[in-house]
């Protein structure tokens, strides 16, 4: 399944949870695609000029990002020494012709001799779960409606709507999931316990103790 129909499939997901009365406020917990710029760097033309991958990526980190190059000392206070380009320098596509990347032979060659850029659309982050791609989904369970079954609603609609897909429960529900049909087992054990604490305040014979007090 490609992403476009992945975060399809999630959005009908979504839109079928809130029209079902049993869930409420269910919403994707990812942050929304953003504007990205991407460069292009041709890999021949890198090979022809001298240059690698890693020196374009140690330049472009350099001048957006910052680098850290060593430490001083002012007045008694060690200080760090960063290097970054400056802002009017790294504020439009177009600034990238104006940089430099020096190969291997020393050579400087300009970013407009081996690289385009361009503006897309893409995710802020890939969300990942048990090594898949994934989208956390938000929600609570409707008026009157117990969290269990809001849990199997969602599961319901997930089959049904979300084919091709798979669901699995985090945080909460997780444990809720994990502790479910245990009911019985506390029950016993806390009437063992509710038993074992009234036989310890019996004494010798069957007698209560009892600290009495005089007026």
């Amino acid at each position: 399944m490609s992403r476009a129909d992945f975060i399809a499939t999630r959005d009908r997901l979504i839109a079928a949870a809130n029209a079902d009365p049993k869930l409420a406020q269910v919403r994707s917990a990812a942050v929304q695609d953003a504007p990205q710029l991407r460069v292009d760097m041709d890999e021949t033309k890198l090979s022809v000029l001298g240059l690698s991958e890693s020196d374009v990526n140690d330049t472009l980190s350099s001048a957006w990002g910052a680098v850290y190059v060593n430490d001083f000392i002012d007045r008694g206070r060690i200080k760090r020494v960063y290097i970054q380009g400056d802002a009017p320098f790294r504020m439009l596509p177009s600034d990238l012709d104006q940089w430099f990347v020096r190969g291997a032979n020393g050579v400087m060659t300009p970013f407009s001799a081996f690289a385009t850029s361009r503006w897309e659309t893409g995710p802020n982050t890939v969300g990942r779960f048990n090594g898949r791609s994934s989208y956390e989904i938000q929600g609570e369970a409707g008026p009157g409606v117990s969290s269990g079954e809001a849990m199997k609603e969602m599961a319901a609609l997930q089959r049904k709507v979300a084919r091709g897909t798979s669901v699995a429960w985090s945080g909460l529900s997780f444990q809720e999931t994990q502790s479910s049909g245990q009911a019985p087992l506390l029950y016993a054990v806390s009437i063992l316990v509710v038993f074992g604490l009234c036989a310890s305040v019996r004494g010798p014979g069957g007698a209560a103790v009892a600290q009495r007090g005089q007026l």
